[in-house]
């Protein structure tokens, strides 16, 4: 069995400026409006990925991935769900079969993030790799969780 190296990666973000940016979206008269979010590039896949309550359930936040064919890289990107600030500690991994993997927030400047997490993007030429993505989020006192599995192999 080959062992693969990890390598801790720095998550690609947008400058701090655009996360400062509101979306409109306005829960009620006395909230504020989310952060913009940064976007990955490429195409979406077409597929949700929910993550799992204790019970099993789907909800809390849902994950989706891009491949973008220029850079030949995958993205991942995930939400809470419903988008409105109340959950916290949302975390997000995207790891690769060359071993790589990036974290957000990473472990080095830990964060408790309301709304998202990512975008996290494999390194170097991923095409024909499977990604594994998974994330955790705190809503109403649970604690939802996100596995993949191997996923967008090929």
């Amino acid at each position: 069995m080959k062992r693969l190296k990890k390598r801790l990666r720095t998550p690609h973000l947008l400058g701090v400026g655009v996360m400062t940016l509101l979306l409109g979206l306005v829960v009620s008269p006395t909230a504020q409006a989310a952060p913009a979010a940064a976007q990955c590039t490429g195409s979406w896949d077409g597929i949700t990925y929910w993550a799992k309550s204790p019970a099993g359930r789907n909800g809390g936040g849902y994950a989706r991935t891009y491949w973008n064919s220029s850079t030949k890289q995958n993205c991942v990107k995930f939400w809470s769900s419903p988008y409105d600030g109340l959950a916290s500690h949302i975390t997000l991994a995207v790891f690769d079969e060359s071993g790589d993997y990036a974290v957000d927030p990473p472990k080095e400047h830990p964060a408790n993030y309301h709304y998202f997490a990512g975008p996290l993007y494999t390194w170097f030429d991923s095409t024909g790799q499977c990604i594994t993505v998974s994330g955790s989020l705190v809503r109403g006192g649970v604690t939802y969780r996100l596995n993949t599995g191997p996923i967008r192999c090929g």
